[in-house]
């Protein structure tokens, strides 16, 4: 459980309420729980029931940590003549996808073409005179030339312009438990990420070591049931219908691994796994598992962007440089006189950290921009003498960096440019180029209001163009004197 303390001055006129009720993302992606009506001096609590599925910091930032579906508790704390008050504001419902590649077969409807008649000229003869041999008046001798007659009309049905083929639905399945006993089950759900499953075909690549059967109410679920001692996979064939048109999906699951009936079985699972990391953070690791009791936790690091410390009784995984490492954890539990192992994996991206205040070439156009004693910079937007002239700020990309990551994330506080009767949001823009600089060159144009700038949170622009450098951020709109204090500015490889 996290708190975060925001709000305004007027409690008695504002009603708070939770304004983000479901929640559907992918594994690694990003949503921001939205509360109206925050109050001063009030704290705001989120609370995830499976954090292995999904995980929400203090400031109410979901992040998709394994594929699931759980629920997030948001509470409104605050102390009422000395005494403590707590009143639930609501559950959100979250699923979380895991993203995987398909390759859908689609027939499309093919049109024939439009059949042009071929006109065949008739024939007109030419008279060429013939010399007779007495010299006398000619005999006339035809020849033909090629000189067509009358061309007749041909009436054609215009083709009609074709219409957008939508794009394939993606399909993710998840397993509940990976390992089981023989004779034993578990559960697998198939999802999609447009469209609706009208039916899905399941099967198992060995039915010899498991067999699965579709839900008799639900086709998107299946019980597996395991047979033997061995590995299979569990295939699922859907057929999406996504705008009128039926896609056929096919997805594979991981490994299901089956043991003998009598063996122990353990399903690990680290739950405070990280997707993303800056340099310089430290996390604790923690395991669990669904039976037994942990003997031992062997860690492995593919990659040099992080390194794995003992402090006291917890593992610590350490960001110490930009750059992606997979972390391997290998979990033995005892019951009894029975040992088990299983093995879980993630995969960090670890991302670098910049000194706002020194490192990044902050600039801005009928705004202010403030480096604040705590390293922070605050900006404010002013008005300029045209109405177009609607402030604006950014910041170039350190030269070091340029061409070198994806992704930006701009994290901020106590932020008032788009308080919630604002009816208006701000733009971006994000510039390409092979140096770092400020100017009109070219972007991307995002003049859609599509950034909601209030309280605390974070800002983050992906890269569109990989082929590109990106080397210039432009934000600009807001409330005239709205203010957004910047925390930090990160780049993700």
């Amino acid at each position: 459980m996290t708190t975060i303390a925001t709000g305004t001055t007027s409690e008695a006129a504002k009603k708070t309420k939770l304004k983000t009720k479901k929640v559907s993302i992918f594994v690694k992606g990003k949503k921001k729980i939205s509360i109206t009506g925050k109050k001063a001096k009030h704290k705001y609590t989120f609370t995830s029931k499976k954090k292995k599925i999904a995980k929400v910091s203090k400031k109410g930032v979901i992040t998709g940590v394994k594929a699931g579906k759980t629920t997030i508790t948001v509470k409104d704390t605050w102390k009422q003549k000395g005494k403590k008050k707590t009143k639930k504001l609501g559950t959100i419902n979250v699923t979380v996808k895991k993203k995987v590649s398909v390759t859908p077969k689609v027939t499309p409807a093919v049109t024939p073409p439009v059949q042009t008649p071929v006109v065949t000229p008739a024939q007109t003869p030419v008279v060429t005179p013939a010399q007779t041999a007495d010299g006398g008046s000619p005999t006339a001798t035809p020849t033909p030339t090629n000189k067509p007659t009358t061309t007749p009309k041909v009436t054609t049905t215009p083709t009609a312009a074709p219409t957008a083929t939508p794009k394939a639905p993606k399909a993710m399945l998840t397993i509940e438990k990976d390992n089981i006993n023989a004779g034993k089950t578990t559960t697998a759900e198939l999802s999609v990420n447009k469209g609706t499953v009208k039916d899905v075909a399941w099967k198992t690549a060995d039915e010899k070591i498991a067999t699965v059967k579709k839900d008799e109410t639900d086709p998107k679920k299946a019980v597996i049931t395991g047979v033997a001692e061995g590995e299979t996979k569990v295939i699922a064939e859907a057929t999406v219908a996504v705008e009128g048109m039926d896609f056929t999906v096919t997805v594979e699951s991981e490994t299901v691994k089956v043991a003998a009936s009598d063996a122990l079985v353990v399903n690990a699972t680290v739950e405070s796994a990280p997707t993303e990391m800056t340099v310089g953070d430290e996390l604790a690791l923690v395991v669990t598992v669904d039976v037994g009791t942990i003997e031992s936790i062997e860690w492995k690091l593919d990659g040099d962007a992080a390194v794995m410390a003992k402090v006291e009784t917890a593992d610590v995984l350490k960001a110490v440089k930009a750059g992606e490492v997979t972390v391997t954890a290998t979990v033995t539990v005892k019951q009894g006189d029975k040992t088990a192992t299983d093995t879980v994996q993630f995969t960090v991206y670890v991302m670098e950290k910049y000194n706002i205040h020194d490192e990044v070439n902050f600039w801005s156009q009928y705004a202010t921009i403030v480096k604040n004693d705590d390293g922070t910079v605050t900006y404010t937007k002013l008005q300029g003498d045209q109405d177009w002239q609607a402030g604006e700020f950014g910041f170039v990309v350190p030269r070091e960096m340029v061409g070198k990551f994806t992704k930006v994330i701009i994290k901020y506080k106590d932020a008032t440019l788009n308080p919630p009767e604002s009816e208006k949001g701000c733009g971006y823009v994000i510039h390409y180029d092979d140096e770092t600089q400020v100017s009109w060159i070219e972007g991307e144009d995002h003049w859609d209001d599509s950034l909601r700038i209030y309280g605390d949170g974070e800002i983050v622009l992906e890269n569109k163009d990989p082929d590109r450098a990106l080397s210039t951020v432009r934000i600009y709109d807001g409330v005239l004197n709205g203010t957004m204090t910047i925390e930090s500015v990160t780049f993700q490889m």
